[in-house]
């Protein structure tokens, strides 16, 4: 009797083991790609995967909220994240990605050359000389890739200052996303004086979803940007009842008169869209 238990465990224990394996095998040629608008409270967090490769677009303000998030759409087994994109060093999208830092292994860390005089920004900089992370300059013009879709960075320009700046915003990080006929444009806090400077260079901006810039400020997202850009879809990235009054009427009122969808992580959670094969259309949801 003893000897067929043990015998049933082994079998059970190599069932398990092996179906484990081939939920890895499986995750790592999936070519489905996934972007995941996290709701993290009043910051930015982007998941971008493709099978085991993952891209995260800041981190939000609250380590602890951001590591949840990422256990709930990161397999246990996976505990490398290939590349971290940090649009600008303020608080609500670098504070969360001290603790990434700490419990994955990050590749390479995409940052602008831009500067912060908080002691949460040199920390943030100390742990990435600890860990040995690669870091990567963003400049305007490079393109990240991952399997069939690629990145391109818009802003900030190879003219950008470096160093500590006044507002950091200016040179937020903008980057757009493309899978197919799939586009997305991801704008960091990016203000209405930036905006129009993109404009004047003439870059495609297009996208069929946009993440409206920081969190729907008032001095961001001008209807002239919104022309351009033509979006179904406007993501907004926001805390709920925050004290900055976001997302404003204003900003709220353009992306309304222009009939775009609104989607808001303090009314619907994260926002995912799943997008199977690039010529056919990415399907959202809600979580």
């Amino acid at each position: 009797m003893r000897h067929r238990k043990i015998v049933y465990i082994s079998i059970f224990a190599l069932a398990t083991i092996s179906l484990i394996l081939a939920g890895i095998i499986r995750y790592g040629k999936s070519q489905e790609l996934k972007v995941i608008f996290l709701d993290v409270g009043q910051g930015d967090a982007i998941l971008i995967s493709q099978g085991s490769s993952q891209i995260l677009i800041d981190g939000g303000p609250d380590g602890q909220v951001l590591m949840e998030k990422l256990g709930r759409y990161v397999p246990f087994w996976d505990r490398e994240i290939e590349m971290v994109v940090a649009t600008h060093p303020d608080q609500d999208h670098i504070e969360g990605l001290l603790e990434v830092m700490k419990n994955y292994k990050i590749d390479a860390l995409v940052e602008g050359t831009e500067q912060s005089e908080s002691q949460l920004y040199k920390n943030y900089e100390n742990l990435i000389a600890q860990k040995q992370i690669q870091k990567i300059e963003a400049e305007a013009g490079l393109k990240i890739k991952l399997d069939r879709a690629e990145i391109e960075i818009l802003n900030p320009p190879a003219e950008a200052p470096a160093g500590t700046v006044k507002d950091t915003n200016m040179y937020s990080i903008v980057a757009r996303l493309v899978f197919g006929q799939n586009s997305f444009l991801f704008t960091g806090d990016l203000p209405d004086t930036e905006e129009k400077k993109l404009l004047q260079k003439n870059v495609d901006l297009s996208a069929q979803v946009l993440k409206v810039a920081h969190h729907g400020s008032k001095y961001a997202t001008t209807g002239e940007f919104l022309d351009k850009v033509k979006p179904d879809v406007a993501i907004i990235s926001v805390g709920r009842n925050n004290r900055f009054g976001h997302p404003a009427d204003e900003a709220l009122g353009r992306l309304k008169e222009r009939k775009i969808n609104i989607f808001r992580t303090d009314e619907k959670g994260d926002v995912i869209y799943e997008c199977l094969n690039p010529d056919v259309r990415c399907q959202m949801a809600v979580n």
